[in-house]
């Protein structure tokens, strides 16, 4: 056989094995998301428009009231941020609370807007892991392991947002895994809860818990990431849904549960 023929075969095999290798890492691909694709109509959480979440977003004639007005920052270059209609809706609820709870410091930002809501004299605790410590997770064997990832890469700092504003007094940062915190000196006393930490099943879960022991009697507790795209956290509030009349925001990933 002529060495030219012989290369021929050689680059041939070659090709055809990177096309092959090439298609089936996209067939898996594809097989993932059709795998976590959501095939209804709509999520099965009851979805409200944003007047129905709170008085502060009634409607007039000219559109939204005048007391949903809030203070806030776009989410523009800021690490894992809300939607600026999600952080309007935190920053709504945030006026009338005199405790809030957030799962999920990530930057600070979020905890700033609240801090700049929230009336004189509102308390502000933030809880994230400091990033020396991410080997002391307590990830389960089934947790989505993209969204430990993403957990490790949110808690990658140690300074935030809001240091050096006024906003810095009414916040008290705590640096601890969420499953280890001890949340019994703040039992029945919190107006507001937001749960944004790590966004596998058993944290949320540990989270939700935690927050539900903290809730004051007509206390707001907030989710995000309520998308097919965090799994973990799409098919727990489904299932927490069937106990508690939890609802979803229009156009926002935030589903709600109000007590009282």
């Amino acid at each position: 056989m002529p060495d030219w023929v012989m290369v021929l075969l050689v680059v041939t095999n070659v090709v055809t094995l990177v096309a092959l290798y090439l298609a089936t890492r996209r067939m898996l691909k594809l097989r993932r998301q059709k795998r976590r694709a959501f095939a209804f109509k709509s999520y099965p959480i009851r979805q409200v428009k944003l007047e129905e979440v709170d008085p502060c977003f009634a409607m007039t004639e000219h559109g939204p009231a005048p007391e949903s007005t809030v203070a806030f920052i776009g989410g523009e270059g800021v690490v894992a941020s809300l939607s600026d209609r999600e952080t309007w809706v935190i920053a709504g609820l945030a006026k009338s609370a005199g405790k809030i709870f957030e799962f999920g410091t990530c930057s600070g930002k979020t905890a700033h807007v609240m801090a700049l809501n929230a009336p004189d004299g509102a308390e502000i605790h933030t809880l994230t892991i400091h990033p020396d410590d991410l080997a002391s997770l307590q990830f389960g064997a089934s947790d989505d392991r993209l969204h430990r990832d993403v957990a490790a890469d949110e808690a990658a700092f140690t300074t935030f947002y809001y240091e050096g504003h006024p906003t810095e007094s009414k916040i008290h940062q705590i640096f601890s895994d969420s499953k280890a915190f001890d949340d019994a000196p703040l039992k029945g006393s919190v107006d507001l809860v937001f749960i944004d930490g790590a966004h596998t099943r058993s944290y949320v879960e540990s989270d939700t818990t935690k927050a539900m022991s903290m809730l004051s009697g007509h206390g707001v507790v907030l989710w995000h990431d309520y998308k097919p795209d965090a799994p973990d956290v799409f098919n727990y509030l489904n299932d927490l849904a069937r106990e508690l009349p939890l609802v979803h925001i229009k156009d926002t990933d935030i589903v709600m549960y109000r007590r009282g």
